[in-house]
């Protein structure tokens, strides 16, 4: 009751700034060495998105923006899958388009690749074109 009555005593701890205590010091070990970040792939994915095959190049380019983002939270093993699922990707596109371009030539080079266009043409014209 002292405290009341007697201003001069009062708690002064109003005004006082209290700091919180420093990090404990650690000393650097080898496992605080983050592993290399793995290529994103993202370059590639983009090109193949443009110039192969854009479904394939589109899941190609998810994965590769991912690599980054978790390499810098510290998910290296995340980092590292999408870095891999990423260029997967890439080289299912290329391949589709390999294949594709491959399919091209032999109907080219068979003779049936005006046929194959005449059916195209004939079975996916409006009535308008006679």
């Amino acid at each position: 009751m002292e405290n009341q009555n007697n201003p001069d005593q009062q708690d002064n701890s109003y005004g006082k700034i209290h700091t919180p205590p420093p990090p404990p010091i650690q000393e650097p070990t080898v496992n605080d060495v983050p592993p290399l970040k793995p290529s994103n792939w993202l370059w590639q994915s983009i090109l193949v998105t443009i110039l192969c095959c854009i479904p394939f190049g589109i899941v190609a380019i998810i994965y590769a923006t991912k690599v980054d983002s978790f390499y810098f939270r510290g998910q290296y093993e995340e980092a590292e899958r999408s870095a891999q699922k990423a260029k997967m990707w890439v080289f299912i596109s290329i391949g589709a388009a390999l294949l594709y371009v491959i399919l091209w030539i032999i109907m080219f080079l068979t003779g049936n690749l005006p046929e194959y266009m005449e059916n195209i043409i004939e079975n996916n014209a409006s009535g308008y074109n006679f």
